[in-house]
């Protein structure tokens, strides 16, 4: 076959995939634009989700200055105010704030002061029937599952995927066709240079180099929430597909379960602390990590288990205790023991990717750029619906953006150039 019929193959070959990416980009973008404002919004809100929780419900955080007391006298102080077992004990020193529990049977959150062992109110975590005590949570609730539950949950998790793959499509849509040189002898990079550049002729110029240009500053963070997102809401899918490309062991989905849930343990909660630190105290002589602090010390009666968390040099962030061991509440025997680093790579790449997705390393000025990101994914979403409506009214929407450079034998005023058609990417 000539060179020629090559070339005009290959050209065809590319058009059509352009075209069906383009497709791609257009029904998906439009599919989860809404769920993609809120996800946006409400994660720019988050950002500081407990300092503004705090200012909201003073009444939850005012404590008094006494010091704090023993952690396993503090948790019989809680049980017994609330006539039911507390399962679970903050080791930590805190943040200066109340201690937070959670009551498994009224599945609701409560707040103690940790000098007198008060407890200064709680909330059924998400019900803003309740109120603004529950403004908050309401928003979390809303941001990774639109405040719809599981269903939600999963709906979240589908378009966090689709969002995922729509990264890709968008980039490759922004690429120049063809890998020579133009016709006019600019380079593969120079044209598209363009693409990373926003132009303000019209109105409708500004929003679509807009959407073009903010995508392509933003990809990398974009893919990183967006695959975050599945690893939160898809957790088989992102399990699946990160332990096909690095060694990855669900620890979660390890632990055994009970055919009856086992409500009181043979060892007790002292007991159970000091096999906690042993059992730790072992693993970092095994791993050669070292424990910076305690986090807390939790009971689950439908595995038996015990789970103890630390603060470790193992760990990402100190906001939550990361380094986590499990032993058997009978026999305080280790039954697992996970880490956010050095246990594998896929658990390393997981806990680097919920740590910017949660804002917890970079300190103030990543949580800053974490809330333009938020407002940016509103913004793209948003402006990607008006380019689809814009386009949809008018078929010849090109002509309010023309090329820089028309070619020679354009003679028509606003015809679109073929070239700039197809390099831009659109919805």
């Amino acid at each position: 076959m000539p060179d020629r019929q090559v070339a005009a193959t290959t050209k065809r070959t590319g058009a059509r995939l352009r075209a069906c990416a383009l497709l791609v980009h257009r029904w998906v973008g439009l599919a989860i634009a809404v769920f993609l404002v809120v996800a946006g919004l409400s994660g720019s809100v988050l950002v500081f989700y407990h300092e503004l929780d705090s200012a909201l419900n003073p009444q939850l955080h005012r404590i008094t200055a006494s010091a704090p007391l023993d952690p396993l006298l503090l948790r019989l102080r809680v049980s017994e105010q609330l006539g039911d077992e507390v399962r679970q004990v903050d080791l930590g020193g805190g943040d200066g704030g109340p201690r937070v529990f959670w009551h498994a049977a009224s599945a609701r959150e409560v707040f103690v002061d940790p000098g007198s062992g008060t407890v200064l109110g709680s909330r059924h975590w998400g019900d803003l029937s309740e109120g603004t005590v529950n403004l908050m949570p309401f928003i979390y609730r809303l941001h990774y599952q639109l405040a719809l539950g599981e269903t939600g949950t999963l709906l979240f998790g589908i378009v966090a995927l689709l969002w995922t793959i729509d990264c890709f499509v968008g980039l490759y849509l922004t690429l120049p066709p063809g890998r020579s040189a133009s016709p006019d002898g600019r380079g593969w990079l120079s044209r598209w240079k363009p693409a990373w550049l926003m132009r303000a002729a019209s109105l409708f110029g500004a929003v679509f180099t807009f959407h073009r240009a903010a995508g392509l500053w933003l990809w990398a963070l974009l893919l990183v929430f967006a695959w975050s997102a599945v690893a939160f809401n898809l957790r088989p899918v992102y399990v699946a597909v990160t332990g096909a490309v690095l060694p990855m062991t669900d620890v979660w989905a390890t632990l055994p379960g009970l055919d009856s849930p086992r409500a009181t343990p043979r060892l007790d909660w002292p007991e159970a602390l000091a096999a906690a630190r042993a059992g730790m105290a072992g693993e970092a002589g095994r791993r050669g990590f070292r424990t910076i602090a305690e986090g807390g010390l939790s009971y689950e009666p439908a595995q038996g288990l015990y789970r103890y968390d630390v603060h470790s040099s193992l760990d990402l962030q100190r906001r939550w205790p990361g380094t986590r061991l499990w032993f058997d509440g009978d026999s305080g025997a280790t039954v697992a023991f996970d880490a956010p680093t050095g246990v594998d790579g896929g658990g390393t790449l997981t806990s680097w990717l919920l740590a910017l997705h949660m804002a917890a390393v970079g300190g103030l000025p990543y949580r800053l750029l974490v809330i333009a990101l938020g407002l940016a994914v509103a913004a793209l979403s948003v402006t990607g619906v008006a380019i689809w409506w814009r386009k949809r009214r008018r078929p010849s929407i090109h002509s309010d953006f023309p090329p820089r450079q028309p070619p020679p034998d354009q003679t028509t005023h606003g015809a679109p150039s073929a070239t700039t058609a197809n390099r831009s990417m659109s919805t």
